[in-house]
């Protein structure tokens, strides 16, 4: 049997984790560009903001906190961490490639295109490399009558490193893009 704490880690990744696909694949059956751009923009920005504060500000909240505090803290992240940001960082930029299609600018050859394939692919890379790991084996964890907050505790940093990186991709990303809507 499932303990409950459990299954509201499993219940809240599902909402998280489908909800997005939801909403995309919404937008993209409506064939409405402006639901497309919004979907995507509004994806991203949670993304980001997710990554703005578990890799910059809650770094800096959980170092000073004891093994067992973050451990804990670790349970309730799972949802958002090994859900969500899975889900998230795969639907973004398919509603961007969707977007771009649409407005006859998607051009893999074109050298600003390649940068933001490149950039896209280390940044979803990044988080399936760190931040899903990571998620995964605190939820190993507790799933283990006798959980090791220690480790827990460290997973729950390398996700937080794992974020921070991701965010600072995320900056380059939104830089390329920017100067894609402008310029072409």
């Amino acid at each position: 049997m499932i303990p409950e704490r459990l299954k509201s880690i499993y219940r809240a990744g599902a909402i998280a984790a489908v909800l997005p696909v939801i909403v995309v694949l919404a937008a993209y059956l409506s064939g409405n560009f402006l639901f497309i751009d919004y979907v995507h923009v509004l994806l991203g920005a949670i993304w980001t903001g997710v990554d703005v504060f578990y890799g910059l500000i809650f770094y800096f909240v959980i170092s000073s906190l004891d093994a067992r505090t973050r451990a804990d803290i670790a349970e309730r992240l799972i949802p958002m961490s090994l859900f969500f940001i899975p889900s998230v960082s795969i639907l973004t930029p398919l509603a961007g490639y969707i977007l771009a299609v649409k407005q006859g600018i998607w051009n893999p050859y074109n050298p600003v295109f390649s940068a933001a394939i490149i950039t896209g692919s280390i940044l979803v890379a990044v988080g399936f490399m760190t931040i899903v790991p990571a998620s995964a084996l605190v939820l190993k964890e507790i799933r283990n009558a006798s959980s090791n907050y220690e480790r827990s505790s460290r997973l729950l940093m390398l996700g937080s490193h794992g974020a921070l990186l991701q965010l600072a991709l995320q900056i380059a990303m939104i830089s390329v893009m920017a100067y894609i809507v402008v310029y072409m």
